[in-house]
C-alpha cells in the first residue's frame, strides 16, 4: 500500500511537469490544445472511477451518468440563468456535484446488495437510466441536448480554447492530489483493508458497507466536475455524448492507466483523450485498436502503465512505512522507544460480565450448529472452549462477534446487547477477534496490518483526510506509533516492512494477533492459534497469550493443542455437537468421562 502510495507521490510532480511542458507546446497548435483539454476532463472521471476498481474492488460501468448529470446541470442552468457570468458556472458546477454525489451515495447503497458481474449490470443499468432521462426529458432538450452554453468567465478572461487547457488540468491534478490526500489517510487505509479482505476488514471495526457507499459518492462527484468542464468547454451537450461507450472510455482509461492510484488514471486519460482526438483518420479501427490494446496490457502489464512505473520504485519503496512515519531505512528498524509490556487494558466502568451468552442457538436450514449455549466470562481471566472438529467452536465464536446472526439467544458484552449487530460495531466496543485460517491482507506489509487493527482508535474523518487536516495526520502518527509498539511487545519488529504473503505461517499466527491487539480490546476472540506452530513458535504464542491476560484482558481461546490449553487456561469449556458438555477448572474438565469420550470415543 504504501509502496504504491510512494510511487503515486513521486510521479504526479512528474507528470504535472509533463502538463506544463505539454501545455507550452500546445500554445501553437490548437488539436494538442483541445487533446490535452478533453484528457484533463476525463481524467477527473478516471480518477474516481480507479479509486473505486483499484481501491474497494467495487466496478461501476455507469460513471458516464454521473458524468452526464453534470455536464446537464450546468448546460441546463447556465443557459437559463441570468446571473454574472463569474457566478454562473460554478454555482450550476457546484449544483451539479452535489446531485452526483448525492445519487452516487444512493447508488452505493444499492451496489451494496450485487458483486461481481452482477454489480457490473446494475451500474451499466443506472447509466443506460440517466441516458434514458437525459433523451426524454424536454427541459434537458430532449434527443437534441443543450446548445450554446456560455464558456465560464472570470473578469476578463474567458475559458475556452487554449485558456481551457490550464483551467481545466488546474483542476484535474487538483483533484488527483485531494484523492492522494484520502488515499494516505485512514479512509485510504480502509479502502485498502476492504480490498484484501472485506471480513477481516468489518472484524477490525470498519465499517466496510459506509465506506463503499463513501468511494461511490466520491467517484461520483469526481464524474460530476468532469461533466461539468465538459459542457463548459464543448458548448454542447446530447444524451448520445455520455452514454454507455463513455464509461467504456473510462474504463479503458483505467485499465490502461492502472488502478488504484491517481497517476494511473492520469495517464491513462491522456493516451485516450490524446488518441481519440488526433485518430479520427482511424475511426473505424479505432476500436478494434483499443480492443487489442487492453488484452496486450492485461497480459503483458496487469498493473497498467502506472504498474510499470511503481516497479521502478519497487526497490526504494518495499522497506518504506507511512509518509508521515518514515522510521526505517532499507528495510532495517531504526531505534525509538517502545514498550516491552501491553499497554494496560481498561475495561468499560461496568459490573456486567465482559461476555455473557444465552441460550444461543444456531441453525443453517436443518442442521443444529450451537444448541442452547449459555456461559459468562470473568473479567481478567483466559478461558478455552475446546471440542471434536464440527463441534460449532468457531460457530459460536461467529455468533458473538456478528458474523453470523444467531437462530436464537442473546449474547451481551459489558452488559450491551450485541445480538444480530454488524461486526464493526462490536468491534467498537472494544472486542477483537483472530480467524481459524488468519486473514491477513496479503498486499499490505506487516506494520501496515498492525496499524489497520488500530482503526477503531483513530479519530478523524473522510473530510479530514480529504484535505489533510492536521486531525488526519495526527491520527495517522499515533496508529503508526501503536502499531510499532504492539509488535515490539510481541517481537516482530524484524517483520514490519514485510508484505504478510510472504510471512511464514508462525509469523501469520501472531501478526494476526498484533493486528487483533493493537487498538487494546479489552476482550479477545482467538481461534485455534497454535494450528501448525511447532514448539518454539507455540511457547512464543503461550507468551503472548499470557502477557495479554496480565495486562487486563479477558480471552476466549479455541484451541486443539491440549497441552496448551491444560496449561494456561483457568477454564475450560466443551462443546460436542453444539452442545456445552462441560464447563470448569481444566484438570476437572480433563478427567470427565464425557469429555474424553467426545475426544476418544467409548468402547462398543
Amino acid at each position: 500500500m504504501i509502496a504504491r502510495l510512494r510511487a503515486d507521490s513521486r510521479t504526479l510532480p512528474i507528470l504535472t511537469l509533463i502538463v506544463i511542458v505539454f501545455g507550452i507546446i500546445a500554445a501553437g497548435n490548437p488539436t494538442f490544445a483541445q487533446a490535452g483539454t478533453y484528457a484533463a476532463i476525463f481524467a477527473i472521471a478516471a480518477i474516481g472511477l480507479s479509486l473505486l476498481m483499484g481501491n474497494v474492488n467495487q466496478i461501476s460501468l455507469g460513471q458516464a451518468g454521473f458524468f452526464g448529470i453534470g455536464a446537464y446541470a450546468v448546460a441546463s442552468l447556465t443557459t437559463n440563468w441570468n446571473l454574472p457570468a463569474w457566478l454562473s458556472w460554478p454555482l450550476a458546477t457546484l449544483i451539479g456535484i452535489v446531485v452526483a454525489t448525492l445519487v452516487g451515495l444512493g447508488l452505493g447503497f444499492i451496489a451494496l446488495r450485487f458483486r461481481g458481474h452482477y454489480l457490473a449490470m446494475a451500474t451499466l443499468a443506472f447509466g443506460l437510466i440517466c441516458v434514458g432521462i437525459f433523451h426524454e426529458t424536454k427541459f434537458l432538450g430532449g434527443a437534441i441536448g443543450i446548445e450554446d452554453i456560455p464558456y465560464p468567465r472570470f473578469g476578463p478572461l474567458t475559458i475556452s480554447g487554449y485558456p481551457a487547457y490550464w483551467f481545466a488540468w488546474i483542476l484535474a491534478l487538483g483533484a488527483a492530489l485531494l484523492t492522494l490526500n484520502l488515499l494516505r489517510g485512514r479512509s485510504g487505509r480502509a479502502f485498502e483493508a476492504i480490498r484484501n479482505d472485506e471480513l477481516a476488514a468489518e472484524v477490525l471495526g470498519v465499517p466496510t458497507r459506509r465506506y463503499k457507499i463513501f468511494a461511490f459518492a466520491y467517484a461520483g462527484a469526481l464524474a460530476g466536475l468532469g461533466g461539468s468542464i465538459y459542457a463548459a468547454f464543448l458548448g454542447i451537450v446530447v444524451p448520445d455524448a455520455v452514454s454507455v461507450p463513455l464509461s467504456i472510455s473510462l474504463l479503458l482509461m483505467v485499465v490502461l492507466g492502472g488502478s488504484g492510484g491517481v497517476s494511473g488514471a492520469l495517464i491513462g486519460a491522456a493516451l485516450i483523450g490524446f488518441l481519440d482526438i488526433s485518430g479520427h483518420q482511424f475511426e473505424n479501427t479505432r476500436e478494434v485498436a483499443y480492443g487489442l490494446l487492453v488484452i496486450i496490457v492485461v497480459i503483458m502489464a496487469p498493473g497498467g502503465a502506472f504498474g510499470i512505473i511503481r516497479s521502478r520504485f519497487k526497490a526504494s519503496s518495499a522497506a518504506a512505512l507511512p509518509t508521515c512515519h518514515p522510521e526505517l531505512v532499507e528495510g532495517q528498524p531504526q531505534s525509538h522507544p517502545t514498550t516491552a509490556t501491553p499497554r494496560t487494558i481498561t475495561m468499560p466502568d461496568t459490573s456486567a460480565a465482559p461476555l455473557a451468552v444465552s441460550h444461543v442457538t444456531k441453525r443453517f436450514g436443518g442442521l443444529l450448529a450451537v444448541n442452547d449455549v449459555s456461559f459468562e466470562l470473568t473479567r481478567g481471566t483466559l478461558t478455552s472452549l475446546i471440542g471434536p472438529n464440527g463441534a460449532g467452536k468457531t460457530t459460536l465464536f461467529n455468533a458473538i462477534s456478528g458474523i453470523g446472526r444467531v437462530s436464537e439467544g442473546r449474547v451481551e458484552i459489558a452488559g450491551v446487547d450485541v445480538t444480530g449487530l454488524q461486526p464493526h460495531r462490536i468491534a467498537a466496543l472494544g472486542v477483537g477477534r483472530t480467524f481459524q485460517n488468519a486473514r491477513l491482507f496479503g498486499e499490505m506489509t506487516v506494520l501496515e496490518n498492525v496499524v489497520a487493527g488500530a482503526f477503531r482508535t483513530e479519530r478523524t474523518s473522510f473530510a479530514a483526510d480529504l484535505f489533510a487536516l492536521p486531525s488526519s495526520r495526527r491520527s495517522e502518527r499515533e496508529a503508526t506509533e501503536r502499531a510499532r509498539e504492539t509488535l515490539a511487545r510481541l517481537g516482530l519488529e524484524s517483520l514490519a516492512s514485510t508484505l504478510a504473503r510472504d510471512l511464514a505461517f508462525g509469523d501469520r499466527r501472531r501478526v494476526e494477533l498484533a493486528r487483533a491487539t493493537a487498538s487494546d480490546p479489552w476482550l479477545l476472540l482467538v481461534d485455534e492459534p497454535a494450528a501448525g506452530l511447532n514448539a518454539s513458535e507455540r511457547a512464543a504464542l503461550t507468551a503472548d497469550l499470557l502477557k495479554l491476560r496480565d495486562a487486563g484482558m479477558t480471552l476466549l481461546l479455541i484451541e486443539h493443542d491440549m497441552r496448551l490449553v491444560m496449561s494456561i487456561s483457568e477454564r475450560v469449556m466443551v462443546l460436542k455437537f453444539g452442545t456445552m458438555i462441560a464447563d470448569g477448572k481444566a484438570d476437572a474438565v480433563r478427567n470427565d468421562p464425557g469429555v474424553v469420550a467426545a475426544y476418544l470415543g467409548t468402547a462398543g
